[in-house]
């Protein structure tokens, strides 16, 4: 695998893979102020929180990844951990 960056002076370049990570952002801002606070009784409180916030995402996707997961075959030499097992 060879590295590779952003082409200088396009913005939008690497859109497509940050893009997740800034929608996530501001599900967890939002999610933040409906809670009223940024304060949590311990760790574990916060993790169940991000978690919910998370989980509410991937349920939202959930129909379009299985589809992939159905399309998808599995080569010689791949990742095949990566795809769920097919249910026989």
């Amino acid at each position: 695998m060879t590295p590779t960056r952003n082409n200088k002076g396009v913005a939008h370049d690497n859109g497509a893979i940050e893009s997740p990570n800034g929608h996530l952002k501001r599900a967890i801002e939002d999610a933040l102020v409906m809670w009223g606070s940024r304060d949590f009784e311990d760790l574990t409180a916060y993790r169940r929180f991000i978690d919910e916030i998370v989980g509410r995402i991937n349920a939202r996707n959930a129909k379009r990844v299985d589809m992939e997961r159905a399309s998808r075959r599995v080569h010689p030499g791949s990742y095949s951990f990566l795809a769920k097992p097919s249910q026989h």
